[in-house]
C-alpha cells in the first residue's frame, strides 16, 4: 500500500476533516430549515389571527345595520353607505367598499412594525347573489401585501 507513514497519516486526516465537514453541514441545514419552517408557520398563524380580528369587525359593522339595511347593501356589493339611500339604492359618492381594520403594532418581531388588513367588497352580486369579499395583509416595511 502506502509505504510514506506521512502521507497516510496526512491523508486519514483528511478524509477525517471530510467527514467531519459533512456532518456539519447537514447539521447546519437541518437546523435552518427548522428556524425557517417555524418563522413560516409563525407569519402564517398571526396572519390568520389578524384576518380573523379583522372579520369580527366586519361581522360587527354589519350586525348593527337593520336587515333592510344589510340586504340593500349586500345587493349593492358595498359594506355600508355613508348617506342615506333612495329608494334601497345608495349614491355612487357614498358607497363605501372597502373597511381597514386597527392596525397591529407587532414589537416581539421589530421595533415599529405594524401590520393593518383591509377587507374589501367588489364587483357584483354572482348568480347565487353573493359578493366578493377579500381581505389583505399590509405591513409597513415592506411593500407586499398577501390577498387571501
Amino acid at each position: 500500500m502506502l509505504k510514506n507513514q506521512k502521507g497516510a497519516a496526512l491523508l486519514q486526516v483528511l478524509l477525517v476533516t471530510v467527514v467531519l465537514a459533512g456532518m456539519a453541514t447537514m447539521l447546519l441545514r437541518a437546523s435552518l430549515s427548522r428556524a425557517t419552517t417555524a418563522r413560516q408557520t409563525r407569519r402564517t398563524v398571526s396572519a390568520q389571527l389578524l384576518v380573523n380580528a379583522c372579520m369580527a369587525e366586519v361581522n360587527a359593522i354589519w350586525s348593527a345595520k337593520t336587515p333592510q339595511a344589510f340586504a340593500n347593501d349586500m345587493s349593492q356589493c358595498i359594506m355600508y353607505c355613508k348617506a342615506g339611500t333612495v329608494d334601497g339604492a345608495c349614491a355612487e359618492s357614498s358607497k363605501v367598499t372597502s373597511h381597514t381594520c386597527r392596525s397591529v403594532a407587532l414589537d416581539e418581531i421589530a421595533q415599529g412594525y405594524t401590520v393593518t388588513v383591509t377587507a374589501t367588497m367588489s364587483g357584483s352580486p354572482n348568480s347565487s347573489g353573493q359578493c366578493s369579499l377579500n381581505y389583505e395583509i399590509n405591513d409597513n416595511k415592506s411593500s407586499s401585501s398577501v390577498e387571501l
